[in-house]
């Protein structure tokens, strides 16, 4: 049995005997291949590939799994007087725990599922030299990034739970690997140029800090996976080019840490007006779409670098329709709509809990107009004018203007314009 996780020796005869968490494979075996030899546990770092070997036999005092949820437990041994602090994840924690237990106590387990026979846990034998226990003594199994290239880089046996970087490119991948979801420590992920159509909601319960789904088809996805809170608070670079997408996924802007976004190659018509509420993003990259121009509240937005190349920015200010349109005389607003002008207009800080989360949702979406009231259904629409962006490094086709879509809450701001 084998257990990849992160140790740390604590040394009960020393007052600061604690060391460092590290990388460390655990394996349950015999000492020598003698069939009468002491079953020991051995521990192998990158710093101790020999090995150190800790007899089980009357040799621990104690177990401590009250934290084995949260993949957490300790082993005291007698001698050396230490104990053997280890993290992992929790499903292989609990499988190399029962069967310590098996060994220290004598059980038998199944010889195999529907038969009636037992047979003793058998145990490799641990000894480094030995050909069939080389395995423990590669790096490899130490490594903390994966790149799969070709169907036959696809690990078999699962991938290493200790990775932190996984990339599984240009395979034709049509289906999500599950087996993703188990690495607790991975924070880069590359699914690019795929096949892939959909992306399942338990992604975004993943604290992922860079995520590449470029070169996918990813245009009837519904964004479940972006709208969940680790992924909210974690993510700080996205790229979804290439995926034939005709519009920017609204759940982006509850992405709150986003620094980079890069949209390029899709079909995108229309940024959302609530695109600015992406307070930290930087870089954004929307080249090769066709937006004809950008919402107004883009001028709140501190970006680094904005890329507007190759769309279709090319229309000259006196041929842009004048979007007017006046309120309709005895419209009747929906009932969210007058609850939202309620909340509004006594001022109540609006937050899920407080309110319903579908208000607070449409809140959010809702464009505001330049005197700082939401723009409901009774809006006011007027593209034609250029506008500048507070943005460094602006990219443009020559001769192209950045025109803005503008919303006004009532004919009286918009004679004001």
């Amino acid at each position: 049995m084998k257990l990849i996780c992160e140790t740390c020796i604590v040394n009960r005869t020393i007052p600061s005997g604690k060391k460092a968490f590290q990388k460390t494979i655990l394996a349950i075996g015999k000492n020598s291949e003698k069939k009468s030899d002491e079953t020991v546990i051995m521990l192998i770092t990158n710093a101790n590939k020999g090995g150190t070997k800790y007899g089980l036999k009357k040799n621990i005092s104690k177990i401590f799994t009250r934290f084995l949820a949260d993949g957490k437990a300790t082993i005291s041994f007698n001698i050396p007087e230490q104990d053997l602090q280890i993290k992992s994840e929790v499903i292989q924690l609990t499988s190399f725990l029962k069967v310590l237990k098996s060994v220290l106590t004598g059980e038998t387990t199944p010889a195999g599922a529907g038969s009636s026979s037992v047979a003793a846990v058998k145990l490799p034998c641990l000894t480094v030299a030995n050909k069939n226990s080389s395995l423990l003594s590669s790096t490899k199994v130490f490594s903390t990034k994966c790149v799969v290239k070709s169907r036959a880089d696809y690990p078999l046996k699962g991938f290493n739970r200790n990775l932190v970087s996984l990339q599984i490119s240009d395979i034709k991948l049509v289906r999500f690997d599950p087996q993703i979801f188990l690495l607790k420590n991975l924070r880069t992920l590359n699914l690019s140029n795929n096949c892939l159509e959909k992306i399942p909601k338990e992604l975004g319960q993943m604290r992922l800090n860079e995520i590449d789904l470029s070169g996918n088809a990813l245009h009837k996805d519904k964004w479940e996976w972006i709208q969940q809170s680790a992924v909210q608070s974690s993510l700080q670079s996205l790229n979804i080019s290439t995926n034939n997408l005709s519009y920017f996924p609204i759940a982006l802007i509850y992405s709150r840490v986003l620094i980079r976004l890069d949209l390029r190659q899709n079909h995108i018509h229309k940024l959302p007006f609530a695109v600015w509420k992406m307070s930290r993003l930087r870089f954004l990259n929307l080249a090769n779409n066709q937006l004809g121009s950008v919402p107004e509240s883009m001028i709140r937005m501190r970006l680094d670098e904005l890329d507007l190349s190759d769309n279709q920015l090319d229309q000259k200010a006196s041929t842009v329709p004048d979007l007017r349109v006046p309120s309709q005389v005895g419209h009747m607003p929906a009932l969210w709509e007058l609850a939202a002008r309620v909340v509004v207009t006594r001022k109540v800080h609006y937050s899920p809990g407080l309110i319903p989360f579908l208000l607070v949702e449409l809140m959010h979406r809702t464009p505001t107009c330049s005197c700082g009231l939401l723009c409901f259904t009774s809006k006011i629409h007027e593209r034609a004018k250029v506008i500048r962006l507070n943005c460094q490094h602006l990219i443009l086709n020559s001769n192209q203007q950045l025109y803005a879509d503008s919303v006004f809450c009532s004919q009286r701001c918009s004679t004001k314009q």
